[in-house]
């Protein structure tokens, strides 16, 4: 191997296999393995198989979701990591700013152009594995039925009045279909829960129309029922929607669960993670035990705790300094009156 040198396509082992076999003198087989090698690969047959499959995937649209997990009552800890296959790329589905606004992403951050994380630790495997399949279900929701969040809480009442809010709504979340402007207001109330009657009255003294689907949701599938409601007056094809809707596929569902598993809480890299930085991003935080620097030690050993102290004891001197910092604070606010005027 040449230096610290690391291939990272077949074309980059190639290229090492060649100045190692004119370097070393060996046959060609034997250099393609050894640069394989240099590129984690057990050899080059590995490593063609390997960046092949690599090829494979990423010529596809895709994202990748990350959660970690703790489960102090089993003594068990892990990582669960979900690729979503998409018919466009993730920003064309939705961009960067209202995808923080979706449910299910809002806890993640975006370390790679593929690949998003969790910085907080979940309490259990089914619960990441569930909050994956809630982002998921959402993300499929968005590419088939082409709207966007939405944070315009005001149109979600009818004449901008809370007292119009839509009967017995519950885990409603706020959408705008981009193309014609319209406000989409979906209702995922438990099954049953709602008044049918309160909602046709409210319905005709607001001028909104609301519609039940066959599709089982977003929040909770086969616990809730998905409806949708907006201003009827606009002559919006709400009909349409309703049909975009309940052609979707069965939404996913933590039973089903698809992703990749892993009982330890090892750093996954995406395969646009292509060196050092990449993968330093890629690490949820809430894993990364606390450790003193030169300058700073942590409040707290704690997993996950970020804050952080100066290193090294205050001291006689400066406890004397903050003692006299603190009580010129003290007579400060003593001598302040609630307008705020001195006494002076």
């Amino acid at each position: 191997m040449i230096g610290n040198v690391r291939p990272t396509t077949l074309d980059g082992i190639k290229r090492l296999a060649s100045q190692l076999r004119k370097e070393q003198g060996i046959k060609h087989s034997l250099a393609l393995d050894l640069a394989a090698r240099a590129a984690n690969c057990t050899n080059f047959r590995n490593a063609r198989r390997v960046f092949n499959a690599q090829a494979e995937m990423t010529s596809r649209p895709y994202v990748l979701l990350t959660r970690y997990w703790l489960d102090k009552e089993l003594r068990q800890s892990g990582r669960e990591t979900l690729r979503i296959d998409l018919r466009k790329s993730l920003l064309e589905v939705c961009g960067k700013s209202e995808l923080k606004k979706v449910r299910g992403f809002g806890e993640l951050r975006r370390v790679s152009d593929d690949h998003f994380v969790c910085d907080m630790v979940d309490p259990s495997q089914s619960y990441a594995r569930a909050r994956l399949c809630t982002a998921e279900r959402s993300l499929r929701f968005m590419e088939h039925t082409g709207l966007l969040p939405s944070r315009n809480l005001r149109k979600a009442y009818p004449n901008g009045s809370v007292e119009d809010e839509l009967p017995h709504s519950d885990h409603a979340t706020l959408w705008v279909d981009p193309e014609r402007g319209q406000f989409i207001l979906i209702d995922e109330p438990y099954a049953r829960a709602p008044d049918e009657a309160a909602r046709a009255a409210w319905a005709i003294r607001t001028g909104w129309r609301v519609l039940k689907t066959s599709w089982p949701g977003m929040y909770g599938p086969y616990n809730c029922e998905l409806h949708v409601a907006t201003d009827g007056r606009s002559g919006y094809e709400l009909e349409g929607l309703v049909a975009k809707i309940e052609a979707m596929p069965a939404p996913l569902v933590e039973p089903d669960w698809p992703g990749e598993s892993s009982y330890s809480w090892d750093t996954f890299t995406s395969p646009l993670a292509k060196n050092a930085p990449d993968v330093r991003r890629a690490r949820c935080r809430g894993t990364i035990y606390p450790v003193p620097s030169a300058t700073t030690v942590a409040y707290s050993y704690n997993v996950g705790v970020s804050q952080r102290r100066p290193a090294g004891e205050l001291g006689i001197a400066g406890h004397i300094e903050a003692g006299r910092i603190i009580k010129a604070v003290l007579r400060c606010v003593r001598n302040t009156d609630p307008m705020g005027h001195t006494g002076d």
